[in-house]
């Protein structure tokens, strides 16, 4: 199909990845596809073959507009859950939206996720048929299958009762939270010429779409009776690269790999990664006290000298999709994208959550069975020791996750949302016609 899509995608590579993959899967079927994104990401688009466009603020001016580290950034969102609306997303709407609105006059269809909060304002200055993404259920704000949070540790799933009337009434006082919103939000739809709202940036996130998708495994999360109509959880949408190309595992990680037996693998992801205090260093402890091997993740600023010694290897970034599957056990940070491919390899789970969604997906994989998880503020190497001494020992965890592997794997996100994507611009076209 002939069709203009223009994805608008903000955050980490977390975020950003998913995206790739579902600009690929549209651009297979026909479809002109451009991604909106920070500037920082246009070689890793380019290179996976996708057309760049320039929308929000780039890494370095965030940074000066901010008068902070990318450290202090991810320390301030950590410290305050509204730190990100009030101080980045809602500052810089309206500049976003002027951005998107010039680049998707021609576009057939405008995609966004939660962290692109113009994308669906850009969809309504222009006509454009919008399509809502949600990449973890968290985001879902349901009643039956609550956010699991540390602010609200009571929450649970729960589909009748008092548990469900303390969710809903959870969830209420938490909108009263977020009032404060509204009146800048609603001042900078009125300098881009759109009538107030009343829906709520956080709470809101996938109403109104006319597709709401759930760019995620239903692993994790299913669409509940609270859900929007019409909205689908489509499956993981991976893509796993540096470079934004193929995928390719470092020599020196493959030499190690082939050395010895499976080693464990530490990652804090794309964002924790920031703000890694003593992690890499209680987790090589620990990995040596248990006798084994291990392989450290940490990031493209990180320290690789807290690698030494013939038993371990520390690197900036390896492909999730080709190392995991080779690790004795994951431990990482909990972001949707490092747990859902942690699902995928079929590997026993460690989740340390530092922000976010990250506490919900670590709750999500403790219920599934498939791991544990243990708390930033008391990740030392004799409590790391132990959680991971009991994991690896745990036959049904091991086997738990090896049949949840082999589910993930068979998801295929990104074709599935393709082609609701593609029947709504078909639909779009006949009532238009």
């Amino acid at each position: 199909m002939s069709a203009r899509i223009v994805i608008a995608a903000g955050g980490s590579l977390g975020d950003l990845h998913p995206f790739i993959a579902l600009g690929l899967a549209l651009q297979a079927r026909g479809c002109q596809v451009g991604i909106a994104s920070s500037l920082e990401y246009q070689a890793r688009i380019e290179a996976a073959g996708l057309a760049f466009c320039e929308a929000g603020p780039s890494l370095a001016g965030l940074e000066a507009d901010l008068g902070m580290s990318l450290a202090e950034i991810t320390e301030a969102i950590i410290a305050d859950d509204l730190f990100l609306f009030r101080r980045i997303l809602i500052p810089w709407l309206e500049p976003s939206v002027r951005q998107m609105v010039a680049l998707a006059a021609d576009a057939d269809v405008i995609v966004g996720g939660t962290l692109t909060i113009g994308a669906a304002m850009t969809a309504e200055l222009l006509t454009k048929p919008f399509v809502s993404v949600l990449l973890q259920p968290a985001l879902a704000m349901s009643a039956y299958d609550p956010n699991t949070s540390p602010r609200a540790p009571w929450l649970a799933p729960a589909d009748r009762g008092f548990g469900l009337w303390l969710n809903r009434l959870t969830l209420r006082l938490a909108r009263g939270t977020t009032l404060g919103l509204k009146r800048p939000l609603n001042a900078a739809r009125a300098r881009l010429g759109l009538p107030p709202t009343d829906r709520n940036l956080i709470f809101d996130a996938n109403v109104g779409a006319d597709l709401p998708l759930g760019l995620y495994s239903p692993l994790l999360g299913r669409p509940q009776p609270d859900s929007p109509p019409g909205f689908i959880v489509t499956g993981y949408a991976p893509f796993d690269s540096e470079t934004g190309g193929p995928a390719v595992m470092p020599p020196a990680l493959e030499a190690f790999l082939a050395a010895g037996p499976a080693p464990l693998v530490f990652t804090l992801g794309s964002a924790a990664v920031n703000i890694p205090g003593g992690f890499y260093g209680e987790s090589l402890k620990a990995a040596r006290r248990l006798g084994r091997r291990a392989v450290l993740l940490v990031g493209p600023d990180g320290d690789l000298s807290v690698g030494d010694g013939p038993d371990v290897l520390a690197l900036p970034y390896a492909p999730f999709s080709s190392l995991f599957p080779r690790a004795a056990a994951i431990v990482h940070q909990g972001g949707v994208g490092t747990t859902q491919q942690a699902l995928r390899a079929g590997r026993p789970q460690l989740v340390v959550p530092h922000l976010g969604d990250q506490f919900d997906n670590a709750a999500r994989v403790v219920r599934l069975g498939c791991g544990a998880t243990l708390g930033r503020g008391r990740y030392r190497a004799d409590r790391v020791e132990a959680v991971l001494e009991r994991l690896l020992a745990d036959a049904e965890v091991a086997a738990t996750a090896t049949r949840l592997g082999v589910v993930a794997a068979q998801e295929d996100g990104a074709a599935v949302a393709a082609e609701r994507i593609v029947d709504l611009v078909t639909l779009s076209r006949r009532e238009t016609a």
